[in-house]
């Protein structure tokens, strides 16, 4: 019998939580582009069951290249993001401040 009230009680919450999300949702400001969100939702669940030319246009077709085919094209020049002289004085000050008669260039 107890366990019937926490369905109910489970019920209830949803249905306040579905009633928050919806007035929420029509009573938000317009977005920039002066459309309400509650109707831009629904605009875009039509635009992706029904897309239009533009959008259909706008899709890219998938290409077949192998992972070094796509790291060759895509390699940079410059420094990398890791410079393993910062990794090593952050683990030299570190070790200073925690490990008993450790000393090290760290200073703290």
């Amino acid at each position: 019998m107890a366990g019937m009230g926490y369905v109910i009680l489970a019920l209830v919450a949803l249905l306040a939580a579905a009633a928050v999300a919806l007035l929420a949702l029509t009573q938000a400001p317009p977005r920039t582009d002066g459309e309400r969100p509650l109707r831009a939702f629904r605009s875009g669940l039509r635009a992706r069951r029904n897309p239009g030319p533009d959008l259909r246009a706008a899709t890219v077709e998938p290409v077949d290249v192998t992972l070094a085919e796509m790291f060759r094209a895509n390699v940079e020049d410059g420094g990398g993001y890791l410079r393993p002289e910062e990794i090593v004085e952050t683990w030299q000050a570190a070790a200073a401040r925690v490990l008993p008669g450790h000393h090290g260039d760290a200073t703290g």
